[in-house]
């Protein structure tokens, strides 16, 4: 080959060499981030949880207060949905061992054993104890026996928890499949016992339907240990988790006692423990243990 051309291409491949390789000396950052690695992405948040809860039972306007209060205080994210219209509680507690039932996911009653079982709790007492401090709807004979020092036939409901609670403190009762005060009003029995956040209203419903109850002016009954919980399906841990945090959050913070001091219902309730009755203290012999192990700084002192 002539002198030329080979200095040609020996000075082609020496200019090929000199060429870094494609891609030589970049990182392999999708964006040339000078040598810094990229930063990871972050994880999606969850999606809020649905929470169908119902504008029903005991103290429903004050509950349904802590409820929001309680899912608000826990930090992760929610959608709260509330149906105004009542259901029968038999048909409640059947929907709420349903997961994902539309309706309900939440509901809150006085704890008893078989609740605890089927349901989880949620055991922070919403009431404080208030649900245990019971006041007697009595017509005029159960107020004349009272006054007498004479026993009293107490109505209750077909399968309401505090019936054996009663009778194991020594108490008359009688069970009824209708309206406990029609008992009152024809004589079957002679006094209600209705918690504190209930009677009132109760009082004035059933005056308002003819039947002349009012609230016993000597004596009050106490339950102890009987709250009012929230109740959720046996495996909903997230909805139980959130609603515990949230409450302690809320009892740390100072939310909780203000919500339960300020409360209209709750202020009427609690007047009502300051009245000067007598107080007939009675034990729960179904409390379970968890139950009976509650803070006292959950509670109030009522007795």
């Amino acid at each position: 080959m002539p002198i030329l051309p080979r200095l040609c291409a020996l000075w082609l491949v020496l200019c090929l060499m000199a060429v870094p390789a494609l891609g030589a000396g970049r990182n392999d950052d999708p964006v040339d981030m000078g040598g810094l690695a990229a930063p990871t992405a972050a994880p999606p948040a969850p999606a809020p949880l649905v929470v169908h809860a119902l504008n029903q039972g005991t103290a429903s306007a004050y509950v349904l207060k802590v409820l929001k209060l309680a899912l608000a205080k826990s930090g992760r994210p929610y959608v709260l949905k509330i149906d105004d219209h009542p259901l029968p509680t038999a048909r409640v507690l059947r929907l709420l061992e349903q997961p994902d039932n539309g309706v309900v996911d939440v509901y809150w009653l006085p704890t008893a054993p078989a609740l605890e079982a089927h349901f989880q709790p949620v055991r922070v007492p919403l009431d404080r104890g208030l649900m245990g401090y019971r006041l007697l709807a009595v017509g005029e004979a159960g107020q004349a026996k009272l006054q007498d020092g004479q026993p009293l036939a107490l109505a209750q409901g077909t399968g309401w928890p505090e019936a054996r609670l009663l009778r194991a403190a020594g108490q008359t009762v009688r069970e009824t499949t209708g309206n406990p005060y029609a008992d009152v009003a024809d004589g079957a029995a002679d006094a209600v016992p209705r918690s504190s956040l209930d009677i009132e209203q109760e009082v004035e419903r059933a005056q308002a339907a003819g039947v002349p109850v009012t609230v016993a002016r000597d004596v009050a009954l106490f339950y102890r240990d009987f709250y009012l919980y929230f109740f959720v399906a046996k495996h909903n841990d997230r909805l139980a988790d959130m609603l515990l945090d949230g409450l302690y959050e809320a009892y740390a913070d100072g939310s909780f006692m203000a919500l339960f001091r300020n409360d209209p219902q709750i202020q009427a309730a609690m007047a009502y423990t300051k009245q000067g009755r007598r107080v007939l203290a009675l034990p729960n012999p179904d409390a379970t243990t968890p139950t009976r192990a509650l803070a006292a700084s959950l509670t109030e002192s009522l007795e």
